[in-house]
């Protein structure tokens, strides 16, 4: 299968699945060329221990243009970038190990039945200590006319 994406609707779709395992007080907007990470006011010590954490950003368009291989091999390996920068973000402003408890489960990624799936944990989605709900390739094409709404 021939993978395609428009970088538009990967931030998009990313931005949505995100959001679905970021522990709340957290958010994720999709921004044009990136994804955003912001943290409720006052809630999480932040890196300095004020709780006042500042937002930070993923740079999905700048990820995908630069990493190298196949078109296949850039999907995923911006998934798992994205992954291990809501990791650094999260995990700095709440000064836990998110998603673990003792240690940072690894970022992966991977493609498998037409889906790019991401997860913490061991590879191959073994041992997945938290996934996202995966995307299908189909859904990163170009709008086609006639489908409207999706995303």
């Amino acid at each position: 299968m021939k993978v395609v994406v428009d970088v538009d609707r990967l931030i998009a779709l990313l931005a949505d699945r995100l959001a679905g395992i970021v522990p709340d007080g957290f958010r994720i907007d999709a921004d044009h060329a990136m994804l955003r990470f912001s943290a409720e006011a006052g809630r999480f010590p932040g890196q300095s221990g004020t709780y006042h954490v500042g937002p930070s950003a993923s740079h999905v368009r700048q990820y995908f243009e630069v990493l190298p291989g196949t078109v296949a091999d850039r999907l995923v390996g911006v998934g798992v970038r994205v992954l291990d920068d809501l990791q650094d973000y999260v995990s700095e402003a709440t000064h836990d190990p998110w998603p673990g408890r003792t240690a940072q489960p690894t970022p992966q990624g991977e493609l498998r039945e037409g889906q790019l799936h991401l997860w913490y944990g061991g590879r191959h989605g073994r041992q997945a200590v938290l996934a996202c709900a995966p995307i299908a390739l189909t859904d990163l094409g170009p709008a086609q006319p006639g489908r409207h709404g999706r995303q």
